[in-house]
């Protein structure tokens, strides 16, 4: 039930993210916003993992020395956070020439992708009811993000295909955190993905960022800054790191299937359109959801199942 609730918040905050960071375009760029998330995200966690270090009586620059002595280690994390930067720009690119329904739409290809790159890469089994579950998630997403929005195209833009490519990125990642991000505690591991990040990020917001325009003095900059730093950057990246050691990384891809739910239910709460949750799209695509994360969770509970049988047998 714990890790239940964990990957249901981890949701919730993501969905939170995509609001917040509408609300931070009238402020600064995405780029300059995404790069100074990272940075002050990256000082808080230094802090922490500084305190942490304290508690428990260890030496700081041992504990740093070990954190860096492997070159593997730099490569992977290099690979991790690169990856996930690579999203973030990818994103902000693809919407110069497409539109947000079309970049929400793509995103729910992203558990199906992980599965697919888990399988070559992990040479993890995906069977087809497992497989069944993510093409249902698939379904199931994009039909609440229909339901919800009003005049909706087909058309392929050319942002949608730089798009696709950085969903291709962020499968990477998450796949990536699960076959690399055991070597560390959640909170290192979130350090090094903040750190390398950091360094990815911030030569890009130098040149690309629209630094100059960004609104230091303003109120609204500083709320919705520091809520995509703390709750949707720092939280996040802890019980990403922590969630997919727990419960592998399919199941957290599965759970970002209901991130499209909590927006919409955001979206009709703040602009007081409740009976778009009521239309039979909707309730058609959070029908598909539950089947989908039914038949997924199923699959992994049966697979724990086995793999703590043939423990004991042992």
């Amino acid at each position: 039930m714990s890790s239940l609730f964990t990957l249901l918040l981890w949701a919730w905050l993501m969905a939170s993210s995509f609001v917040v960071s509408g609300n931070m375009a009238a402020y600064a760029s995405p780029l300059a916003t995404s790069a100074f998330r990272f940075l002050l995200a990256l000082a808080v966690m230094s802090l922490a993992l500084w305190v942490s270090w304290r508690r428990g009586k260890l030496t700081r620059l041992e504990q740093c020395r070990q954190l860096f002595q492997s070159w593997q280690r730099v490569r992977q994390y290099l690979f991790i956070s690169g990856t996930l930067v690579g999203f973030f720009v990818g994103l902000f690119v693809a919407l110069q020439s497409t539109t947000p329904l079309h970049t929400s739409v793509l995103y729910t290809l992203i558990p199906l992708m992980g599965v697919l790159i888990a399988k070559v890469w992990l040479k993890e089994s995906a069977s087809w009811l497992r497989v069944l579950g993510f093409v249902l998630g698939t379904i199931g997403a994009m039909s609440v993000l229909f339901a919800t929005q009003q005049g909706t195209s087909l058309q392929w833009y050319a942002g949608d295909s730089i798009f696709l490519g950085a969903c291709v990125l962020l499968a990477l990642h998450v796949v990536s955190v699960q076959k690399w991000g055991r070597s560390l505690g959640a909170l290192p591991g979130a350090f090094m993905i903040m750190l390398f990040g950091s360094i990815w990020l911030l030569p890009v917001a130098l040149l690309w960022g629209d630094l100059g325009h960004v609104m230091w003095s303003s109120r609204g900059f500083w709320v919705n800054a520091l809520y995509l730093t703390f709750f949707t950057t720092l939280l996040t990246f802890v019980l990403q790191q922590r969630l997919v050691v727990q419960v592998g990384a399919s199941r957290l891809l599965a759970i970002s299937y209901t991130i499209p739910v909590w927006v919409a239910c955001y979206t009709a709460i703040s602009q007081s359109r409740l009976a778009s949750l009521l239309n039979a799209g909707f309730l058609m695509g959070v029908l598909l959801l539950l089947l989908a994360l039914a038949l997924i969770d199923e699959r992994i509970k049966q697979r724990s199942s086995l793999d703590g049988s043939s423990s004991a047998a042992k």
